[in-house]
């Protein structure tokens, strides 16, 4: 079997195997785990705001997908995140759930991870703020203890520091040196700000990934400033990052996350890497998750927006461009992805309305046709087309400017 061309999911190109690409990769992972953060950095994206319920019946069906670990927040920094972390304790889902808190809040560390254990995490991300170098430097000196004091109450520990990709390489190093040393169970490398290309990414994941001890975990959190949260990421597992921080859709703060959907097919496809999900059940996750926050995904996004298995009737030098016979092979089965309801040959746009597209269809059908036929059709879809179509969601903000003259109308100051 090519795994780069599988009848029924994907067609990708092989040199992503080749030995001389592969070469480069020496630290590839067999296996990655995707670590579901929607339900943390879900809520930063505007306008999407989840009940409890809501997030339960989320991540009910995240975890039926294959999702094995989700970021559930700060339990001690934030009352929804204490509540949505005891509701998925009480729920019986099989999952396991990473609360966090910041160093620079060293004197209530005990009080931050009891927290984070009484409402059920299973283990606990601690990130260093890098809010200078003085400050990062000596949240490193309180390191130990904090580990030592996690590990006391039977849980892992994840460590790692925020805007890494924005930092000294002098000071990455003292800094997972010195976590390394503490001897925590997983490092992080964070993208806080979506600062990183590619290549430094993958630079700074092999560094960090030569500093770790033998199976010592390893996880990216990239964010989608620039666009690249799902190159970025991807980048990362080249440099040995075995787990990969994803959202479905992309959701986050500001441009969002690395994409889930994204993500998982181009391990699978691009890598041959194992995610452990069902990624038949990725447009399913993703119109659930659109349902549920009542935040659109762009129509043209790939592997699950509206448009990804559409396909315009173009006709090109007497060939109908809409055709698989066209292509070699298909490049992505929407089947793969649990989308082959969506799969589609369409009319709309001006080169599908042209003579050609019209005539192959209506001989597809068997309908003998005139000129003034094809006008007809023509005509007929352009009015079809002007029909609107509106989706009413929520209000997704409030400026501050908005919110200064609430407060000045309501307080009456």
């Amino acid at each position: 079997m090519k795994p780069w061309d599988i009848e029924g999911k994907w067609s990708v190109s092989p040199y992503a195997y080749s030995d001389a690409v592969r070469t480069t990769m020496p630290n590839l992972p067999k296996k990655v785990e995707m670590r579901d953060v929607t339900f943390r950095e879900g809520e930063h994206c505007i306008g999407f705001k989840l009940s409890t319920p809501e997030k339960i019946k989320l991540l009910k069906f995240a975890v039926e997908m294959g999702i094995e670990e989700i970021d559930i927040g700060g339990p001690s920094l934030h009352p929804h995140h204490l509540e949505f972390c005891k509701a998925v304790k009480e729920s019986g889902i099989k999952v396991r759930t990473t609360g966090r808190f910041f160093t620079n809040r060293t004197k209530d560390y005990k009080r931050d991870v009891d927290l984070c254990i009484e409402s059920g995490s299973t283990n606990i991300r601690i990130i260093l703020m890098k809010l200078g170098e003085k400050m990062v430097l000596e949240q490193l000196e309180a390191l130990p203890e904090m580990v030592e004091y996690i590990h006391s109450c039977g849980k892992e520990v994840c460590v790692g520091m925020s805007d890494g990709t924005r930092s000294s390489i002098e000071l990455i190093d003292k800094i997972y040196d010195g976590i390394v040393a503490c001897g925590v169970d997983k490092v992080g490398i964070y993208d806080t700000f979506g600062v990183g290309m590619p290549a430094v990414v993958k630079y700074l994941s092999e560094r960090i990934k030569s500093k770790l001890r033998p199976g010592m975990g390893f996880e990216c959190h990239m964010h989608n400033t620039y666009g690249l949260g799902t190159a970025n990421s991807l980048a990362c597992v080249e440099g040995g990052c075995n787990s990969v921080d994803t959202a479905i859709n992309g959701y986050g703060d500001e441009a969002g996350n690395a994409s889930l959907e994204e993500v998982a097919v181009c391990l699978e496809a691009f890598y041959g890497i194992d995610t452990g999900l069902n990624l038949e059940m990725l447009k399913k996750y993703s119109e659930l998750a659109v349902e549920l926050s009542k935040v659109p995904i762009q129509p043209h996004k790939a592997i699950v927006g509206e448009n990804a298995y559409l396909r315009p009737k173009i006709v090109w030098g007497g060939m109908d461009m809409s055709q698989e016979s066209w292509m070699t092979h298909e490049a992505l089965s929407p089947e793969a992805v649990g989308a082959k309801e969506y799969e589609h040959v369409v009319f709309g746009g001006y080169a599908t309305l042209d003579d050609d597209p019209i005539k192959f269809k209506l001989k597809e059908i068997g309908m003998p046709y005139t000129a003034d036929d094809i006008n007809k059709m023509r005509n007929a879809v352009e009015e079809a087309l002007k029909e609107e179509r509106v989706t009413i969601r929520p209000r997704p903000y409030v400026t501050e400017e908005e919110f200064e003259q609430m407060a000045k109308k309501m307080l009456g100051k």
